[in-house]
């Protein structure tokens, strides 16, 4: 009897501690049937970021157990701090709410830009979709056709930027600081936005990812004269600006290129239970290899370049470790 008993409770036991284990990895698996995801596009309409969110949001929930529905959002303002500050502070916790997010949000937090109620190390990298190029492009009809002739240039050259926390303007910010005649207009939401003020003749050129400027170029007749990143076989013959800066320039063409690999970031918020996060990452990817999204980049022309999640974070960190003489530099372009 004593026997029989002991090895009843040992496989009562038994059957309870693979309960325990096994609940959690199918509540996970069950988690999102039903429901719908919500993807935050730091942007207006039109442009890379609202390209790539809207992409991904395609295809993304055919890659999650239950095959959630997915709806993008679009919430631009600050250069994507708006969109940053929404997903750390008031965006479900639960894994039904990701952002694709500016390449550059760790670098407005670490020089303290203005409306910056976020801190990257608490959001949870989900993956990016695209490294990234930043091209500094002038109208077709402009003079200045290289980046020497733009340091010697005398007048102003106006640039059409977004916000304070975007690429856009600390990219033509870095310009200035190394002594070339350029002026960020502020205000524009989307590159569409950007590319339209240059052929209307309010500004005379923008400086805006790779992907969102090649076809820009051909339609506004642009001229490419610099970029920062990643090479491309197109810009044969155009200086990289980590090259063709002064020293101070040098400093911070580093520090701003440093975010180019994470290119198209997408996150989710903080304190996301890991199993969904681990399922959340794993789609993510999986729909980077769909052939059906593949297809649509192709058409669209545009490059599709997976980022593991845990490379971004490492980005972020470092740019937050970044020295306070680099930072200095940087806050006072």
């Amino acid at each position: 009897m004593i026997r029989m008993v002991s090895m009843t409770f040992l496989a009562l036991a038994t059957f309870n501690v693979a309960a325990m284990t096994e609940v959690p990895l199918a509540s996970a698996a069950d988690y999102y049937k039903g429901k719908t995801l919500k993807l935050i596009i730091r942007s207006g309409p039109g442009g890379g970021y609202d390209y790539y969110g809207r992409l991904v949001n395609r295809h993304l929930a055919r890659h999650i157990p239950g095959n959630p529905s997915s709806t993008p959002v679009n919430m631009p303002g600050a250069g994507g701090i708006v969109a940053t500050n929404y997903l750390m502070n008031r965006a479900k916790r639960d894994g039904t709410e990701i952002a694709i997010l500016n390449r550059e949000l760790a670098i407005a937090q670490r020089t303290k830009s203005t409306g910056v109620k976020y801190d990257v190390r608490q959001l949870i990298a989900v993956g990016s979709a695209a490294s990234s190029t930043s091209l500094t492009v002038l109208a077709g009809s402009h003079p200045v056709k290289t980046i020497s002739q733009l340091r010697t240039y005398g007048k102003t050259v106006k640039m059409s930027v977004t916000g304070p926390g975007s690429g856009s303007y600390q990219r033509v910010a870095m310009l200035k600081f190394d002594g070339f005649p350029v002026e960020m207009i502020t205000g524009y939401t989307s590159s569409q936005e950007r590319f339209l003020a240059i052929a209307r003749g309010e500004v005379q050129g923008t400086v805006n990812s790779y992907e969102s400027t090649a076809t820009a170029i051909r339609e506004y007749g642009l001229t490419v004269i610099g970029y920062l990143g990643n090479a491309h076989p197109e810009l044969k013959g155009v200086p990289n600006l980590r090259t063709a800066l002064s020293e101070k320039g040098r400093q911070l063409a580093s520090l701003m290129a440093a975010p180019m690999a994470a290119g198209r970031p997408f996150f989710t918020t903080p304190k996301v239970p890991a199993d969904r996060v681990k399922i959340l990452r794993a789609a993510f990817k999986a729909a980077l290899s769909d052939p059906k999204l593949l297809a649509e980049a192709k058409k669209a022309k545009r490059s599709i370049s997976w980022t593991d999640p845990l490379e971004i974070e490492s980005i972020n960190r470092d740019i937050l470790n970044a020295t306070d003489d680099v930072i200095k530099t940087f806050k006072n372009m």
